[in-house]
């Protein structure tokens, strides 16, 4: 049984869908909103089934988000059938793309390949320097022992950590920080503390590296 979130404002649709996923024996939520997607969607969520014009915003930035926090594979699924928008789309992290109207035993067979090729889900992060993340209990070891971080440190080490070695700007790493009110110099702050609990030698980080100008990229090797 795999955990699916559909995320979707039309709700005959999103039944339909629910129906045929449930037969096969998924445990699957519905919501119809952007902001109930990224509160519900957790480190647990095996794969979300996302439209993209939600009501309160567009699922592509809900796709970039999840899959930096928890590399959740995606299927989108949209009226919007253009190539710039199904290209969008990968980009932004999907794994699958379908436009409306569908036939909801095609989506059905879709989810099982993606399931099937999907990222392990094995809720561990193996990083380099023996740091390793749980994500179900949102912890984070060096060498065996437990390093104690604050949710925002830990948002911040996990969205660096799917993006391997990729560089994330601060304006992106401003939006897993859990502050209405953060701005460039907060994201700053707390990578300066997180370098002071993980890092050898904060002074001369290796785990996470600055782009000058920019942002910030994780500086080791993730291996699974």
């Amino acid at each position: 049984m795999y955990r699916i979130l559909i995320v979707e404002d039309e709700v005959k649709i999103a039944e339909t869908v629910k129906q045929y996923l449930e037969r096969d024996g998924h445990d699957v939520r519905h919501v119809t909103t952007a902001a109930d997607a990224l509160s519900c969607v957790t480190a647990e969520t095996d794969l979300i089934i996302l439209d993209l014009m939600l009501p309160d915003g567009q699922g592509e930035d809900v796709c970039e988000r999840v899959v930096a926090l928890y590399d959740t594979p995606v299927i989108m699924l949209t009226s919007k059938s253009s190539e710039q928008s199904r290209i969008s789309g990968f980009a932004r992290g999907a794994d699958d793309y379908l436009t409306k109207p569908f036939s909801p035993r095609e989506l059905a067979m879709r989810v099982k390949s993606v399931l099937k090729r999907a990222r392990p889900k094995d809720n561990v992060i193996h990083l380099e320097d023996d740091i390793v993340l749980f994500l179900d209990r949102r912890a984070v070891t060096k060498k065996g022992t437990t390093v104690k971080l604050t949710p925002n440190e830990y948002a911040i080490l996990l969205c660096l950590a799917n993006n391997r070695q990729a560089a994330v700007g601060r304006d992106k790493l401003i939006e897993y920080i859990n502050a209405h009110d953060a701005f460039d110099r907060t994201v700053d702050v707390h990578v300066r503390h997180l370098r002071q609990k993980i890092e050898d030698d904060p002074g001369n980080p290796r785990i996470i590296k600055t782009v000058h100008g920019f942002g910030y990229m994780l500086g080791v090797k993730r291996y699974a």
